[in-house]
């Protein structure tokens, strides 16, 4: 019991002397705030139909930033399809659901409410943005 009170002692004396006094040599450095935005054709994408979508990543100033865009569908915020990531220089990436490579909405989304998410790691941060679609 007695080193308890020692190492106690100890401890409330070295905590004693860190006050907030005077200036520190590692002062932290807010990162610069990124924004999203997800726009699509509409939040009725149509089976077996091409449906456009744009991601816009920007700092606070407005300015593209180069970004990694991860985009997937969540179901219940479940992830239910991956969409693909990308790396964007120019801060802007746009596709098509439903040309070349990118398979069209299934049959089987019809009536079911959806999220298209795009979840955008840039400037040392990573932000998500949900666009809700309900497959007509």
């Amino acid at each position: 019991m007695p080193v308890r009170l020692l190492v106690g002692g100890v401890l409330v004396a070295a905590l004693a002397g860190c006050g907030g006094h005077g200036t520190s040599s590692t002062a932290t450095r807010a990162k610069p705030s990124i924004r999203v935005r997800l726009s699509a054709d509409s939040h009725h994408p149509r089976v077996g139909k091409p449906w456009h979508y744009e991601v816009r990543v920007t700092d606070a100033a407005g300015k593209p930033v180069p970004a990694v865009v991860h985009l997937q569908i969540l179901f219940g915020g479940a992830p239910v399809g991956q969409v693909g990531r990308h790396r964007v220089a120019h801060g802007v990436w746009r596709e098509t659901i439903g040309t070349g490579a990118n398979a069209p909405f299934p049959a089987r989304a019809r009536g079911v409410r959806l999220v298209f998410q795009a979840v955008v790691t840039a400037l040392g941060q990573t932000k998500k943005a949900n666009y809700w679609v309900t497959v007509k």
